[in-house]
């Protein structure tokens, strides 16, 4: 098994791609080209080859391609695959930090626009990240698991590249300490 995995990743650019999947699970494509620097033709011939090697898996949502590291089996790739779209982050991580909000709360604190973000609260809500209640008349949403969404917030902070996760985790680990 050790040969076979040195092998695969004998190239740079191969193990370069790896690593940052590993690193990074649920990237799309154009991502991993930016992060690697890799010409499209080499960066999809590399992906190819993982994927017949069976170190990394291709899953496709909508127009976009996310990529995983078969060592990333544990990653929720649903909940990955939407936090990876920056306006699904912003109505994630306001969520965080409240017990349950109304679509009109939610798209003015985003900053989207009304029909955004209840579009994008059918993404959460078919997954089953977001759920919704109707108290006196009202819809309101709230996060069906914090726990494991802050879990992948803070092990892949780096990852999202987003000043709001950082600001979101450094809020979180001060409201922890004494």
């Amino acid at each position: 098994m050790l040969k076979n995995i040195q092998e695969a990743m004998a190239l740079t650019p191969r193990d370069k791609i790896y690593s940052t999947i590993v690193q990074n699970p649920g990237l799309h494509f154009r991502e991993i080209q930016r992060r690697t620097s890799i010409a499209t033709g080499a960066l999809q011939y590399h992906l190819d080859y993982l994927k017949k090697k069976n170190f990394v898996r291709e899953e496709k949502q909508g127009k976009f391609s996310h990529f995983y590291a078969l060592q990333n089996e544990e990653v929720d790739s649903t909940l990955m695959n939407l936090l990876r779209q920056e306006s699904v982050r912003k109505i994630v991580i306001f969520l965080m930090n409240k017990r349950r909000a109304t679509l009109p709360v939610i798209s003015k604190n985003v900053g989207l626009g009304l029909s955004t973000t209840s579009f994008h609260m059918q993404k959460l809500l078919l997954s089953e990240v977001v759920l919704q209640k109707n108290t006196n008349g009202k819809l309101f949403f709230y996060l069906k698991d914090k726990e494991g969404i802050l879990g992948i917030l803070v092990r892949y902070q780096k990852s999202f590249l987003d000043v709001i996760v950082d600001n979101f985790i450094d809020t979180w680990e001060r409201e922890l300490k004494p």
